[in-house]
């Protein structure tokens, strides 16, 4: 769970202070910001960042090798794009390309267990994602393909349903859930460095951002760059994008909690934390890092198969 817990005006000034020195930014303009103003939280975008000015469709584009297995996998990788595109038509643009760098291919037979039905490898440092698919696994699980597809549109792992990390034992997904394309919609209206998705990009993303610092994985939240490692290079780019104002007193989705016994809005720490920038992550473990699906018992949130 990630999120801030409400905090009195003193603590929310050093907090600002402390993320302050953190950006780069003049203590001097957050000595100038009223301790009784709080940030606005959801609504609308704000100066610096938040929500984009038109929702933008990266264009993608994947290789595929059929050797090693079945002749069918343009055509299974064809019409996963197609299921994307038609329950998300202004959302996708992805498309087959024997020249990209990002290919979908078959993996070796010592690579995957016999519960791994696919794995996504990144090596640090290189925007391509390599989906390497167990060969029988697109003929006995549809869904495998459909996740792929979205970690190729970018999609992180763990949220929605052919999202997940495992395919469940039933009641497979034949078709991206209105999950899946609420993850993806929000991920085409919002700025990047608006981690937890409110609309300001502000010190509550800047917590989320430190708890992914250092880290590596395939689609993380926080790698704004996409070079498959949480950085200093993406600190720059939430540097950019920030919108320097206090903190509310409550992160943005908690529910405020009453001053005990009378006291003010300068009482204690206290209330709830949220949990809206849990952000999902795949592979952090080593160079390459991986991701993938797997069978409901070899599921393991946060570490791919």
């Amino acid at each position: 769970m990630s999120g801030v817990a409400r905090r009195g005006h003193g603590s929310r000034r050093l907090l600002a202070l402390a993320a302050s020195a953190l950006l780069g930014l003049s203590a001097a303009a957050c000595a100038q910001q009223s301790p009784q103003g709080p940030a606005a939280s959801g609504g609308g975008p704000a100066a610096g960042g938040g929500q984009t000015a038109a929702a933008t469709v990266p264009k993608r584009t994947v290789a595929v090798d059929p050797s090693g297995g079945p002749a069918s996998l343009p055509g299974d990788v064809a019409a996963a794009i197609q299921a994307w595109n038609g329950a998300a038509p202004t959302l996708v643009n992805l498309a087959i390309d024997p020249a990209a760098a990002s290919t979908i291919g078959y993996a070796p037979p010592a690579l995957l267990g016999p519960d791994t039905y696919s794995l996504d490898l990144r090596t640090p440092g290189d925007r391509a994602i390599n989906v390497e698919l167990a060969p029988t696994a697109i003929k006995d699980h549809p869904m495998v393909m459909l996740h792929e597809i979205g970690v190729l549109l970018g999609l992180p792992e763990g949220k929605g349903d052919v999202m997940a990390y495992a395919v469940p034992a039933t009641g497979e997904p034949d078709a991206p859930s209105s999950a899946d394309i609420r993850t993806l919609q929000e991920q085409r209206t919002y700025a990047p460095e608006d981690l937890n998705h409110d609309g300001t990009v502000d010190f509550y993303d800047l917590v989320l951002f430190g708890e992914d610092f250092g880290t590596q994985g395939v689609n993380q939240p926080a790698d704004f760059n996409h070079d498959g490692q949480v950085d200093g290079r993406d600190l720059d780019l939430l540097r950019k994008a920030y919108d320097f104002s206090p903190p509310s007193e409550t992160a943005p989705g908690a529910t405020p909690t009453p001053p005990a016994n009378g006291a003010g809005s300068d009482g204690g720490a206290g209330g709830a934390a949220s949990d809206n920038g849990a952000s999902g992550q795949s592979g952090t473990a080593s160079p390459p890092a991986a991701g993938g699906t797997s069978s409901p018992q070899d599921a393991a949130p946060g570490g791919g198969p």
